[in-house]
């Protein structure tokens, strides 16, 4: 008896594992969807998705607040012009968002040739460890290098995380789980903020707050490991069709693609053109004061606040008014709030700390629109693949405008306002590239073949 009822705890430990993210059985087009028969694990991917990307938000949001300080150490030369490390920190932001371009687009097309799950777990290690590295380096060069490397695994994420619960949960909870998506990476910007001004508050450096995050970053591992597969996905690799990037830009979808990317430009060049600004610019404005060293901190909490807000009605917004009319309102309340923002406030106070909740509110919040746009423009086989080209060609062409934007602020001589406020007009460039857009219905596209 005791050895007949330790074998069918074996065959029951290895049903388990058969049923998670290593299952290594081939899929077939009669795969049995888990998923609808334990509704239990589409909760367990959705846990595992918001973690995964709620603290890639937070390797994002401790590098916008301490990069400046950590370039104030690594700028050779003693102490550097304000010009020089918004220049350099231009640089840094441009290296990480075309990293992330490399990462999105690589991890996309892993997710859809060897599972979204498999190479979720590849692209939290890798945005993990460089994350680390980062805390440990010497010279703005190797900070740079570093950002880049991570943001293969930061850009990555996006795509697999979309896709594994678009691809797991009903149509009908998808505009709410697109806001939830992108509210988990603004909570991880709000635990960001509040750990770095608990530890800058304490006397902690920018690398020990930097290397908080490379702890922090590992803790989705042990919950995505246990994800099965989607069946969505099983079954479109069953039919054994080689997935290339040139389907993207085939007759179905090269509209789609294009605008697509066009539009995370907008959206992405908005934040980190312009809104990316806010750390730095409260940075200066506190100089001299009682809050200098946590200034930075504060502020970016009560964005961040707003940021959790925003980006989950953005989502919400969409399904509710459908995908162009909630743009073109975007795009409005964006520009109104980042105009306000960096043109009305002159001093650190409660006021800048109002307008960052405001901006943070409506600037991020299409990060809970594209989760939600962006996989109705593909078909299962190649929908990781095409929404992470769109997003992240979107980083490509956004790295652009932030080495721009770090220009503009050497043209302004250190004025980080008017270089916001420049760069902020690309969102009254969204609302044209809208009526371009790819009429979906609101509905995902079935495989076409």
């Amino acid at each position: 008896m005791p050895r007949s009822g330790a074998a069918r705890n074996r065959r029951l430990a290895l049903g388990l594992l058969s049923e998670a993210a290593f299952d290594i059985v081939a899929p077939t087009m009669t795969e049995r969807d888990i998923y609808a028969e334990k509704p239990l694990y589409r909760w367990l991917a959705l846990v595992a998705a918001l973690l995964a990307w709620g603290f890639d938000g937070v390797e994002q949001g401790v590098f916008a607040l301490m990069t400046r300080a950590a370039l104030k150490e690594l700028i050779p030369g003693g102490v550097p012009r304000e010009g020089d490390i918004g220049f350099y920190f231009g640089l840094s932001m441009a290296m990480w968002l075309w990293g992330a371009a490399v990462g999105g687009v690589l991890f996309g097309r892993w997710g859809d040739q060897f599972g979204r799950v498999r190479a979720l777990i590849g692209a939290v290690l890798t945005y993990s460890c460089f994350t680390g590295l980062a805390a440990v380096c010497t010279h703005w060069a190797q900070l740079a290098v570093f950002r880049f490397l991570g943001a293969l695994g930061l850009g990555g994420t996006w795509p697999l995380c979309v896709a594994l619960v678009v691809e797991t949960w009903p149509e009908k909870n998808r505009a709410v789980l697109a806001g939830a998506i992108g509210a988990s990476a603004n909570v991880g910007y709000l635990i960001a903020a509040t750990y770095s001004r608990f530890m800058l508050a304490h006397g902690a450096t920018w690398r020990w707050v930097i290397g908080m995050g490379f702890v922090i970053g590992l803790l989705s591992l042990p919950v995505i490991w246990f994800v099965p597969e989607p069946t969505k996905w099983k079954q479109a690799r069953a039919k054994q069709e080689k997935i290339s990037l040139c389907d993207l830009f085939s007759l179905p979808y090269r509209r789609g693609t294009i605008v697509g990317s066009l539009l995370s430009t907008v959206a992405l060049l908005g934040t980190w053109g312009a809104f990316l600004w806010l750390a730095t610019f409260v940075d200066k404005l506190a100089e001299g004061t009682a809050q200098a060293g946590t200034a930075k901190a504060i502020v970016s909490q009560w964005a961040s606040v707003g940021q959790v807000i925003g980006s989950f009605l953005g989502g919400v917004l969409a399904g509710w008014l459908g995908n162009k009319l909630s743009w073109r309102l975007l795009c409005v309340a964006a520009w109104v709030a980042v105009m306000a923002l960096f043109g009305l406030t002159r001093e650190f106070g409660l006021q800048v700390c109002v307008m960052a909740f405001i901006g943070g509110t409506f600037v991020p919040a299409f990060f809970g629109w594209l989760p939600k746009y962006l996989p109705e423009l593909f078909p299962t086989r190649i929908r990781a693949t095409g929404q992470g080209f769109a997003y992240n060609i979107g980083r490509v062409l956004t790295g652009v405008g932030v080495l721009g934007a770090g220009w503009l602020a050497q043209v302004f001589h250190g004025d980080y306002r008017l270089a916001a406020m420049t760069i902020a007009t690309v969102y009254l460039v969204g609302l044209f590239l809208i009526q371009f857009a790819p009429d979906t219905g609101g509905r995902l596209q079935v495989d076409d073949k």
